[in-house]
């Protein structure tokens, strides 16, 4: 290997870490498109549904299966399970749970929570539809009475005290 005495490599050397370094650091100053990228939906929160009309699948959607009701816009459900395609949801109103197109719900404000609420308690203050059952609990039904208690009859004499010894 042939060095040259009076050339100063370390300068060289210098010099050729400096272009290296801004060279790397042009690269990286370089504009990157930012996508903004969404939470996902946390399990358990409430949420609203934003379609005029929503299908709602209790088994699962199936290609050529119709839903099994629509649920129109602002229908409160609590996400249980978020996927891609569907997410698993119950409904606030019945408890009932299903399945509704991941892009048809959002997190639900709070002015529709609590009108949802307001709404609820009303409901259950007011008299039941006719179609759930009534349960009469002043009945005369023998079949609502509990059996008589066996009792030991009163005029019998008592039992004489067990000997001790025995």
């Amino acid at each position: 290997m042939c060095l040259n005495p009076r050339v100063n490599y370390s300068r060289f050397a210098l010099a050729a870490a400096a272009v290296l370094s801004l060279s790397l650091s042009a690269c990286s100053s370089v504009t990157k498109t930012v996508q903004k990228v969404t939470a996902p939906p946390e399990n358990g929160k409430l949420y609203a549904i934003t379609a005029d009309s929503a299908a709602f699948f209790r088994r699962g959607p199936q290609q050529g299966r119709e839903p099994d009701q629509k649920l129109s816009r602002d229908t409160i459900v609590k996400l249980i399970r978020p996927s891609f395609g569907y997410s698993k949801v119950q409904l606030v109103a019945s408890g009932e749970q299903g399945y509704v197109a991941s892009d048809e719900i959002k997190p639900a404000s709070p002015m529709l929570i609590a009108s949802a609420s307001t709404a609820r308690m009303e409901s259950v203050h007011s008299a039941p539809s006719p179609g759930a059952e009534q349960f009469n609990l002043n009945s005369d039904d023998p079949r609502l009475v509990p059996p008589a208690e066996d009792l030991p009859d009163p005029d019998l004499p008592d039992l004489p005290a067990p000997a001790p010894g025995h």
